[in-house]
């Protein structure tokens, strides 16, 4: 019964969209045939809008042969044209699904094809989103229903595995990407990505002081607060125990230290703990490090993406010996001059700094430590 319904949808989506394809097509050779009839019109000469028993019997057989001839190409071009979207597009999405499904062992996905070619909508061709084309839904889907594989359960972010198996992929890309576009200069145009670390501080006093359901629901709390101030300009990972990682997509003029700040003040007015003896609550800060990503502009692939993780984790970590609640950022000075010398920057930020490769960005006013 199931397959029968299934076979009957996919017949719908084809019949469909062969009707679809024949009423346009149709409808684009009535307007030639009409102009045609005009211009033989002219040529003969009659005049051409008569009623049916005023007009001539050439002029009748002319607007036979002129209907008949647009019927028969339409229903031409129609099947030729269908013949090519089942070919090209539709059996083998079919295909890549029941490739997907075999490889994911998630089932059903090559029986909802037609889903996919819709767009979600009832029309078949999404004139409202054409950039989104047929394996873009595609790969939209293969991310939604793998997504319980990257899906962190306590914080509601993305888990260490979608960066290392999916958004590390689509930096390189980018990256890749932009190389030809870089005119040297920022413009209004301009956009850059930025990675930023964000650790909890005194996480452990927490776990250790009220338990761990609390500290669940302290890393709850930042999973929220953290979406909440990227929205959909950006990703949140949480990439360890109360370490989240932020990749934004930032635009001219890129100001990466004030969505640090706005991360820092966000976090510690909406994170907090309530002591379950006193009902006290008590506010919970982080630390942040952040880097542009690529860090170098002058040459986009001298660092890795880990590479990058690395220095946002350095710049963290400086933060939190300089005094938690507050954020240290990277930012490029001179572009080291050899493999060698870019392989040292990233493992030592202090290596870096005083080879002049980076410079360190601090807050204007270091914030008092909540805790």
């Amino acid at each position: 019964m199931k397959r029968k319904l299934i076979t009957h949808k996919s017949s719908d989506l084809l019949w469909q969209t062969t009707a679809l394809l024949f009423f346009w097509i149709f409808l684009f050779t009535l307007i030639v045939g009409f102009l045609d009839y005009l211009a033989l019109c002219y040529y003969l000469p009659v005049f051409p809008f008569l009623s049916w028993g005023s007009m001539e019997p050439r002029q009748q057989i002319m607007i036979v042969c002129i209907v008949i001839s647009m019927l028969v190409l339409s229903f031409c071009l129609t099947m030729i044209i269908s013949s090519i979207y089942k070919k090209i597009i539709y059996y083998p999405l079919k295909t890549l699904l029941s490739e997907v499904e075999r490889a994911s062992k998630y089932e059903g996905l090559a029986d909802h094809a037609e889903l996919y070619l819709r767009g979600g909508k009832m029309n078949i061709f999404d004139l409202s989103n054409p950039r989104q084309l047929w394996t873009d839904r595609v790969k939209d889907y293969i991310d939604s229903v793998t997504k319980e594989r990257y899906f962190d359960d306590t914080t509601g972010c993305f888990n260490r595995k979608y960066f290392s198996q999916a958004i590390t992929d689509v930096l390189k890309t980018q990256m890749m990407c932009s190389i030809t576009h870089r005119s040297g200069f920022p413009r209004t145009a301009s956009n850059q990505y930025c990675m930023y670390l964000i650790d909890i501080d005194h996480f452990k006093l927490i776990n250790d002081e009220f338990g761990h359901q609390y500290g669940d629901e302290v890393l709850g709390q930042v999973g929220t607060t953290l979406r909440s101030v990227v929205g959909s300009a950006g990703i949140v990972i949480r990439s360890g125990g109360e370490e989240f990682l932020v990749i934004v997509y930032i635009n001219y003029p890129m100001n990466f230290s004030q969505l640090a700040e706005k991360l820092r003040v966000e976090f510690s007015e909406t994170v907090y703990v309530i002591n379950p003896k006193t009902q006290e609550i008590r506010p919970v800060t982080c630390s942040i490090g952040f880097v542009p990503f690529p860090v170098f502009q002058d040459d986009l692939t001298a660092l890795s993406v880990e590479q990058h993780v690395n220095l946002s984790d350095q710049a963290m970590y400086l933060a939190k010996s300089e005094g938690r609640n507050t954020w240290r950022g990277i930012e490029a000075n001179i572009t080291p001059g050899s493999q060698s010398e870019f392989d040292k920057a990233a493992v030592s930020l202090e290596y870096g700094t005083k080879a002049g490769y980076f410079k360190v960005c601090r807050p204007t006013v270091i914030p008092a430590d909540y805790i």
